[in-house]
Formats: structure tokens, C-alpha cells, sequence
């Protein structure tokens, strides 16, 4: 497979694609705004760099659990698959392993779980970026709010294509779920003062 097939894969794989930029972006937001909160509340300081690692090291683990995740349901989905097709074919269980049916199987499990995982990863860079790169926190919070919008309007668009539904609607839903996520962080973490 050469990289324009692995990309066009990895494009068709749209639902991993939406869910892991999706939770890399709002978890690692509510994460980096609740640590920005409680460590303001609480009159302990944490730099901007420890709350965009904090940031970053929930981005990995959700990448790396988004991943075994799809990995876990993906292999599930599409071994019950084979199965119920050799039923129908009236084979003994196990006869297509192996089979050029097999190995399509085998890689869109893979191509889920990377799909998955990756794009979890890359939505987590959004909100932690301002954080290792801004030292004023008030700047920081403000940067990570506009870019994690910005993201979610172009995630709301790539859906609504993707789903050929409204973009307006798609991105509006989306908007709305990332304001509710930060006004519950900030509640969170602004509640300890």
C-alpha cells in the first residue's frame, strides 16, 4: 500500500477519524483547562508547560486507549462476520482464516486502530499547544479556546460533508458539545477557591 491508499483508507475510515480528534480535542481541553483552574483556585502554581504536559500525557493515554479499544471492538465485529459468512457458506469454523477475505478482515482492524488512535493523538496537540508555547495563562486559555473551536468548526464542516447533512448543523452540534465541556471544566476547576 502506497501513501496515497493509506491515506484515502485512513479518510474512509470517518467515524474513527471524528471520534478521535474529537476526544483528543475535548478531553484534552477539559483536562488542561481544569489543571489551569485548580491550580489558580488552589494557590498552588503550575507553569503553563506542566499543565500542557499534563495536557499531553492525557492525550497519549486516550490515544493509546482509543486504540485498543478499536482494536478490541473492530476484531470482535469482524471475526463474529467471518463466522456468520462461513455458517452461510456451510464451512467448518476457521476455514476462511488465512483466505484473502481473512486478510481484508485483518486490515481494516488495524486501520481502525490506528485511525482511531492517531487522530486522537493529533486532536490532543490542539488544546495543548498553547499551554507549552504561552507562558501568561490568561493567554494560554484564550489561545487553547480559539484553536479547539477553530477545530471544532472544521471537524463540524469535514462531517458534515463526510454524512452529506448540513456543515452549519453539524458544526453548530459540535460547537455546542465543546462549550458545555468547558463551561463544566471550569466549574470543576474553578470550584476549589
Amino acid at each position: 500500500m502506497n501513501i496515497r491508499e493509506f491515506i484515502s483508507e485512513y479518510f474512509k475510515m470517518s467515524r474513527y477519524v471524528a471520534l478521535g480528534t474529537m476526544d483528543g480535542i475535548l478531553a484534552v481541553m477539559g483536562v488542561t483547562l481544569t489543571a489551569s483552574g485548580v491550580s489558580a483556585a488552589s494557590g498552588i502554581e503550575l507553569s503553563n508547560f506542566a499543565v500542557g504536559l499534563t495536557g499531553l500525557s492525557t492525550g497519549v493515554a486516550l490515544a493509546m486507549s482509543n486504540s485498543y479499544g478499536s482494536f478490541i471492538g473492530e476484531r470482535a465485529e469482524e471475526v463474529r462476520t467471518l463466522r456468520e459468512l462461513e455458517q452461510k457458506m456451510m464451512l467448518e469454523e476457521g476455514k476462511l482464516d488465512d483466505t484473502h477475505i481473512h486478510q481484508q478482515a485483518k486490515r481494516r482492524i488495524y486501520m481502525s486502530m490506528f485511525t482511531h488512535g492517531f487522530s486522537s493523538f493529533i486532536g490532543s496537540f490542539v488544546p495543548v499547544l498553547p499551554f507549552l508555547l504561552i507562558s501568561d495563562r490568561i493567554t494560554a486559555i484564550i489561545c487553547t479556546l480559539i484553536l479547539c473551536f477553530t477545530a471544532l468548526i472544521i471537524l463540524g464542516v469535514y462531517l458534515g460533508k463526510v454524512s452529506r447533512e448540513s456543515l452549519l448543523r453539524t458544526s453548530v452540534e459540535i460547537v455546542l458539545i465543546g462549550i458545555l465541556i468547558s463551561v463544566v471544566c471550569y466549574l470543576i476547576g474553578g470550584g476549589h477557591g
